[in-house]
């Protein structure tokens, strides 16, 4: 009878993950990332400055030859591994830890593992300041556990952003900030992430500084850190079920991997908006961002 409940279950998080559950609850999937159309709506607008003209960029520049035009979210995809440790040996069930990984890894894997593009795009390519010639990628790590309808309840994680140019080797990617996780939510468009910007990396991409190269109206991530104003980012994603395996390691854990997509958006709350966060909230970001580099 136990062997038949640890494969109850393990059948159980298979309907899961192969989308047989509502929407709700799958959309949920082992990953993160984030910015529903609702949350969109809501953003600030952001320039990249790659500090560099990389051309086909017509009159469509925020801030000069080497910025791209103002941008609302940008889009990208990503692979993640989660492990889930089934404590009670029953299989997987409420309760179980999950932590997820994803990002690249070596040159290899940016083709499924990076910023895709931008919105609007109704400029087309002539606001990206030739995007592909340079390029955004990630790495992330989240941890939690499962709910009583197996979807990962993530708690805690960051998610690093870097730059670089085409045929750049991963050691010259350069660090441009992290992201750290401040709590999980649904929206009208399914669940999110909601961020909080923690860090700006230490070195310069094309001799822009780390901080400067994501900028906004009221200032670069370097400007609004040191005047200790916030800057959240709403990461959503989605999952395809037909991309995502489950493996019984036979050691009383579980490993899903999967392919996904989805986007970012940033906002700045007005001081109004902050009080609405409550003082515990305030408390958290307040920690963050005093690990800036």
């Amino acid at each position: 009878m136990e062997k038949l409940a640890t494969e109850t279950q393990l059948y159980k998080l298979k309907i899961y993950y192969a989308g047989e559950i509502d929407m709700k609850t799958k959309s949920l999937l082992a990953g993160i990332i984030l910015a529903t159309s609702s949350t969109v709506a809501l953003a600030d607008q952001f320039y990249i400055d790659a500090g560099a003209d990389f051309g086909d960029n017509g009159r469509n520049k925020a801030a000069g030859a080497t910025t791209t035009g103002w941008l609302d979210q940008a889009a990208f995809n990503y692979q993640s591994e989660s492990l889930v440790t089934d404590h009670d040996l029953n299989g997987p069930d409420g309760g179980d830890s999950i932590s997820t990984t994803g990002g690249f890894t070596d040159q290899a894997s940016l083709a499924f593992n990076a910023v895709e593009g931008f919105l609007p795009n109704s400029f087309g390519p002539e606001s990206d300041n030739g995007y592909g010639d340079w390029g955004l990628t990630f790495q992330f790590s989240l941890s939690g556990t499962l709910d009583s309808a197996l979807a990962p309840v993530y708690s805690s994680g960051d998610i690093t952003f870097y730059a670089f140019n085409a045929g750049d080797a991963v050691a010259a990617f350069v660090e441009l900030f992290t992201l750290d996780f401040v709590s999980m939510f649904n929206s009208s468009g399914g669940p999110s992430l909601r961020t909080i910007v923690s860090s700006v990396g230490a070195g310069s991409f094309n001799g822009v500084d780390a901080g400067e190269v994501f900028n906004f109206a009221d200032g670069s991530m370097t400007s609004l850190l040191d005047d200790m104003v916030d800057t959240f980012a709403f990461v959503d994603f989605n999952t395809d079920p037909r991309e995502v395996e489950t493996t019984n390691n036979n050691d009383g854990t579980f490993t899903l991997t999967g392919n996904h997509d989805g986007s970012i958006s940033f906002q700045i709350p007005e001081p109004s908006s902050l009080a609405v966060l409550g003082l515990g909230l305030l408390g958290l970001a307040g920690a963050a961002r005093r690990r800036k580099n």
